[in-house]
């Protein structure tokens, strides 16, 4: 029995495995359709040939290895909507939602469709047998590691949420596609990459029937969300207008940013010693918007609860990249989470993002 007395219809689409032009050119033609009334509601999985997506804003040669993209043939693309980059291998699985904001039952604010979205995709891997929870921002983790990232967009009256699950990633691979804290593909690099993720293969111990897991994903969001899947098809319109499209998401101006105005962004490391150990945080710094893309933090201290680490570079994503203001958040992190570190306090932790930002500013090189 449904846990909502209102189902919402979707259509449902199963692109199947694509290339990353064609699956990009069919996002913008079902977010355009679908926020100008043109097309219902729909559901669609999406499966990808080995390519790197970059999001909207970011530069190619700062977020990927472009000679080794080039030379194993692992197609490069951008994405419509923002965040980080991503490898997709030939095993992962996305799927996305594209309805109007004014959907009955569905939240308004955007941090609380986030929220909706990925509890019921929590709730479809526990279908499975794997114990996934939300994670703020954007995230779903199974014991601290990250088992599903999201993000989206919007256009008129409509929004697309995306959803990217880790089916069976080869790490070594993505390290070897994209520009990582961990990149220097060392053993102790890789390992501490595999530490932060997990993959449903992992989980289950054996890789999933692929149908088997798209059904999944199904029963747990009709259940726990309350969406109804129809089967559906691509409209004579949409055709048309995805062709049309496709010769803009496959040229270089879209690929490498000509027409975005993609933002420069710099790496840089921190590293601070305190009484309890070293701290070594990785910041990626975005100048032009003055922000944190995102913090990478290690060391040889102990943190109780483990992954309070992990939660504490979720917070300071896309957070303003004022150092004084950081410190604060650091501070409510530690006190609200109850964080104890032994021997290191939140203010160490604040020196050496402060120290990451002000070599990022200064566009001085990680190290």
């Amino acid at each position: 029995m449904r846990s909502h007395d209102r189902v919402r219809q979707m259509r449902l689409l199963d692109s199947g495995p694509l290339t990353a032009a064609e699956h990009m050119a069919l996002d913008e033609v079902l977010l355009e359709a679908v926020g100008s009334g043109q097309s219902p509601s729909t559901f669609r999985f999406l499966q990808f040939k080995p390519c790197a997506l970059l999001g909207l804003h970011q530069k190619a040669e700062l977020e990927l290895h472009l000679d080794y993209c080039r030379h194993q043939g692992v197609e490069i693309n951008r994405r419509i909507t923002g965040g980080g980059s991503l490898y997709w291998g030939p095993r992962e699985l996305g799927w996305e939602l594209y309805a109007s904001r004014h959907t009955p039952g569905l939240p308004r604010r955007v941090d609380d469709l986030y929220r909706y979205l990925c509890q019921g995709m929590a709730a479809a891997l526990g279908r499975l047998g794997i114990e996934a929870a939300y994670r703020p921002v954007n995230d779903i983790e199974v014991r601290g590691r990250k088992i599903c990232g999201s993000g989206g967009s919007e256009y008129k009256d409509a929004f697309v949420f995306q959803c990217s699950l880790l089916v069976d990633v080869d790490v070594r691979e993505m390290t070897r596609v994209l520009k990582l804290p961990a990149e220097k593909l060392s053993d102790k690099g890789i390992s501490s990459l595999e530490e932060r993720m997990t993959t449903v293969t992992k989980e289950l111990g054996r890789r999933p029937d692929m149908a088997a897991l798209k059904a999944a994903v199904l029963h747990g969001l009709e259940e726990t969300v309350g969406f109804s899947f129809v089967q559906g098809a691509l409209q004579r319109q949409e055709q048309q207008a995805w062709d049309g499209k496709l010769p803009r998401f496959r040229s270089e101006s879209w690929i490498f940013g000509a027409e975005e105005g993609v933002v420069d962004t710099v790496d840089a490391t921190g590293n601070y010693k305190a009484p309890g150990g070293l701290i070594r945080v990785q910041a990626r710094l975005d100048e032009k918007r003055r922000f944190l893309k995102f913090v990478w933090i290690s060391g040889d201290f102990f943190a109780y609860p483990a992954k309070a680490i992990r939660d504490l570079e979720a917070y300071l994503k896309h957070r303003p990249a004022d150092v004084q203001q950081l410190g604060r958040l650091i501070d409510d992190f530690f006190w609200e989470h109850k964080v104890e570190i032994p021997g290191v306090e939140p203010r160490d932790f604040a020196k050496a993002v402060a120290l990451a930002v002000e070599k990022a500013r200064e566009g001085r090189p990680v190290g």
